[in-house]
């Protein structure tokens, strides 16, 4: 499943949405990856990151969820980025809003900036 439809909104209208489809805690905000169709919410992150820690390539910091929730399917945490060694079968893919193609969100920050985004996953 495949969802690479545009949208552009700002930064307060993501967070309004987010919340009122899944509430206050960021950490429950859901993304559908575009490529694969998986949906990962910012708990599913923290404990990919806890079993698989990643550092933050500009700083040297440790990746945290908040980092790449929405930007990012879960499977390059997971292990999908080393697929070229070997066949990745887990979950996710590794799809990037800020690759080669894009997105399909673009989130205009109160700084005038944009950055790329997943949608946000369907509410349960």
């Amino acid at each position: 499943m495949t969802d690479t439809q545009t949208r552009e909104l700002t930064q307060a209208e993501l967070i309004a949405e987010a919340t009122e489809r899944f509430g206050s805690d960021p950490l429950k905000w859901a993304f559908r990856c575009p490529s694969c169709g998986d949906i990962a919410n910012g708990e599913d992150f923290r404990q990919a990151l806890a079993e698989h820690p990643r550092t933050n390539l500009r700083t040297d910091e440790p990746l945290i969820a908040s980092d790449i929730v929405g930007r990012e399917c879960i499977g390059r945490t997971l292990g999908a980025l080393a697929k070229a060694r070997s066949k990745y079968t887990g979950r996710g893919c590794d799809w990037a809003a800020y690759g080669l193609f894009g997105g399909p969100w673009t989130i205009t920050l109160p700084n005038g900036h944009t950055m790329r985004a997943f949608p946000l996953a369907p509410a349960v």
